[in-house]
Parts: C-alpha cells; sequence; structure tokens
C-alpha cells in the first residue's frame, strides 16, 4: 500500500514593518498604540511582536519584563505631554499671559484627541494600580507648579498664584475631553475667554 504523501506546510516569514533594528521607543509605542485603542490588559508581548513583525528575542533585547515596558511607557507619556509641552511653550519667548494662552490652545491642535484618548487611558488604568497612579500624581504636579509659576509672573501672590493655577488646569483638562463633542469656541475664542477668566485682576475670595 502506498504511503499518503505528506503536505509540507511551510511558514511564512515573518514581514518585518521597518528595515533596520526596533529601537525601544518602537516597542513604547507599539504599547501606547494598544493602550490607546484597548486598554493595559490588551498589552502583552505576544501581541506586540505580532504587531511588529518580530520575535520575542527582539523584544527581550530591549526589556526584562513587561513591566520594565510598562515604565519605559509611562516615562514617555510624562516626557511628551508634560517636559517638551513646558520646554516648548516656555521656548517661546513671549509674556507669562501668552504662554498660559498657548497652553489653553494645546486640546485644539490637531494631534490632541490621541493624546487625550492615551491620558484617558493611563488615568483609568490609574484608578486600579501604584505604578500609573505615582505617574499621574507626578505629571498633575509638575503641570500644576508650572501653572503656578506663570501665574506667579504675572504679579499674583503665591497663595492666588495656586487657586488660579488649579483653576485654570481645571478648565485645560476639561476641555481637552469636552472639545471633541461641543465646539461651542473655536481655539482662538476659547484661549482668550479662558485667560480671561483665570488672569483677571480682581482677587479669588478663599
Amino acid at each position: 500500500m502506498t504511503e499518503p504523501t505528506k503536505t509540507i506546510v511551510r511558514r511564512r516569514p515573518t514581514q518585518r514593518r521597518k528595515e533596520s533594528p526596533l529601537s525601544e521607543e518602537d516597542w513604547v509605542d507599539a504599547a501606547i498604540k494598544i493602550l490607546k485603542d484597548d486598554n493595559v490588559r490588551g498589552i502583552k508581548i505576544d501581541a506586540l511582536c505580532k504587531m511588529l513583525g518580530v520575535t520575542k528575542g527582539s523584544f527581550y533585547w530591549h526589556f526584562s519584563t513587561r513591566s520594565d515596558l510598562l515604565v519605559a511607557m509611562l516615562d514617555h507619556w510624562r516626557r511628551r505631554t508634560t517636559l517638551n509641552v513646558i520646554r516648548s511653550v516656555s521656548g517661546a519667548g513671549v509674556d507669562p499671559k501668552s504662554r498660559m494662552k498657548l497652553l489653553f490652545a494645546l486640546p485644539r491642535r490637531s494631534n490632541s484627541p490621541a493624546s487625550a484618548q492615551v491620558e484617558a487611558s493611563i488615568r483609568d488604568w490609574s484608578r486600579r494600580a501604584d505604578l500609573p497612579r505615582k505617574a499621574v500624581k507626578e505629571v498633575d504636579e509638575i503641570r500644576f507648579d508650572y501653572i503656578t509659576g506663570l501665574f506667579t509672573d504675572m504679579g499674583f501672590d503665591h497663595d492666588e498664584a495656586r487657586k488660579r493655577a488649579y483653576l485654570a488646569y481645571c478648565i485645560l483638562m476639561g476641555d481637552s475631553i469636552l472639545s471633541g463633542t461641543l465646539s461651542e469656541m473655536d481655539a482662538d475664542e476659547f484661549a482668550a475667554q479662558a485667560l480671561m477668566i483665570t488672569a483677571t485682576l480682581e482677587k479669588i475670595d478663599g
């Protein structure tokens, strides 16, 4: 009796999305995309390798564990959405009111909706885990301190500057959530109105 012919199934070669070796930032960017589209539970080594078209060896070249990747992702978020923004606004070389106006305009920039989605996912994650909770707290403190400094530069004393900074930060964060569904004002009008509300010379009653 003749043996049946065996069918040889050849594995398709892994398709790399980049010709050059992947960097740590490539892995972080991929993790952030999953976080934005899904949530932190979707950030798995297998899923990342499939997305980037590489084997696990490539992942472990850059990170010892998944937790190391999550730390790098949070650090990237802090640097990109806070430290780099502060550096850019401060480098504009304008007076503190104009810098505050630049901050109020941020939620209306073309890349802001995606950034807002990432931030919302990280803040949601922070309600369940210490690692992102500490990162969010640090980011909020850095942003708040910077805005406080702007109001101090406008001439308000420390306590008054902190009150106005808190109000300004609430307005800024609220607009980042609502601007995608409500469009009562364009970016310039919103920034001008928000600045008028927070930087008026009358003292805020404590």
